[in-house]
């Protein structure tokens, strides 16, 4: 029978670790041949200022697990520029102030629905869980200082599934708000029982930390390449939080994917591929200035997988910088993450059942 599952539900079930484990048998998987995920495809409709409505899905099969999931959001988003950074927000559009978003998985041998579940806790849990690889894979094995950007939600996955993979000696925390990285800084102070600072710069965050990671929704860089000490792994959310001068100071970059932009479609031009949308959409917005689009440079380096698999090595020496670009998700992050809460949640009797016969049919569809 079909189960409901909250986000509750699965921050009860889905430990850190559990979830890096089951993304890096996903990787495996899709280097045997036994996977296979969907480029992302988001359709936008303007609504007005600055604002778009956007219909965006992203699906994979784990072949492995028997599970294909599609992940599924209808969302408002917004760009804005203030003090010369240009962000992108999405708006609680719902009702009582809520997002939308839900991830279905199915059963790869009946086609049957297994499960639904709303997308935002582990939206955070897979994208932390896949730069945790990168980590495992690229960062000195002595590395134990992190140095935060931003302390926002992916953030909070990020300090967490770094010290999964290379228990941290030290977290450093930069964000604008003061109040929010004090805050930021205690919680994880006592949730993890390691010393976390907040800092007043992202330049205090950055320097003597063996691992950087920036988790923000800026559109321009966040940190400087002449901050990072030799040795040190990177990691982002998006490829503008650090640009191409942090690049091309790395001796050694990987990528998630080389499809490094969602396939976009826009009202009046239709189907674009390897563009950033808002270079169509919105015209004076101010964004971090690149020499060549990240769907060109992506293509020349290695994809995640190939590390997990030990196809490619990611260090070569402990004076190598190095630079993973978590530069666009996959469909198969949610089958991998999502069968695996799917089923701790099972175990503990966890979840609402649901009529199966709610979706299946006597026509032909």
């Amino acid at each position: 029978m079909p189960k409901i599952l909250s986000n509750e539900i699965i921050e009860q079930v889905l430990t850190m670790p559990e979830c890096i484990d089951a993304i890096e048998e996903a990787y495996m998987a899709l280097a045997n041949k036994q996977a296979i995920t969907r480029p992302r495809s988001d359709t936008y409709m303007p609504v007005g200022n600055s604002t778009y409505y956007v219909l965006k899905t992203m699906d994979g099969i784990l072949g492995t697990k028997g599970i294909g999931s599609i992940r599924l959001n209808s969302d408002l988003i917004q760009w804005s520029t203030k003090d010369g950074t240009t962000k992108k927000a999405k708006l609680r559009s719902a009702d009582g102030n809520r997002y939308n978003g839900m991830v279905l998985l199915f059963d790869t041998h009946t086609g049957e629905i297994r499960a639904m579940f709303p997308d935002g806790y582990i939206q955070k849990m897979r994208v932390a869980a896949t730069s945790a690889l990168s980590v495992k894979r690229m960062a000195r094995t002595d590395a134990d200082v992190l140095g935060l950007v931003g302390t926002g939600w992916q953030a909070s996955g990020a300090i967490e599934a770094v010290n999964s993979v290379r228990p941290l000696k030290q977290a450093k925390v930069f964000s604008p708000n003061s109040q929010h990285r004090q805050a930021f800084a205690e919680t994880f102070r006592q949730k993890l029982g390691i010393p976390v600072v907040a800092v007043d710069s992202a330049e205090d965050a950055v320097r003597g930390s063996s691992i950087v990671s920036t988790a923000t929704n800026s559109l321009s860089r966040v940190i400087e390449a002449d901050w990072l000490e030799p040795g040190c792994h990177v990691f982002c959310v998006k490829y503008s939080e650090i640009g191409d001068a942090v690049r091309a100071k790395a001796d050694w970059v990987a990528v998630n994917v080389h499809s490094a932009t969602p396939d976009n479609y826009i009202p009046g031009i239709g189907h674009v591929s390897g563009t950033d949308p808002i270079d169509l959409l919105e015209q004076g917005i101010q964004k971090e200035a690149m020499a060549e689009s990240e769907e060109q440079w992506a293509k020349t380096y290695p994809e995640l997988w190939e590390l997990v698999n030990g196809s490619v090595i990611g260090r070569h020496n402990d004076n190598e910088i190095t630079l993973f670009v978590n530069n666009n998700g996959m469909g198969l992050q949610f089958s991998a993450a999502g069968a695996a809460a799917l089923r701790l949640a099972e175990e503990k009797g966890l979840g609402i059942d649901i009529p199966l016969d709610w979706f299946v049919q006597t026509v032909h569809p």
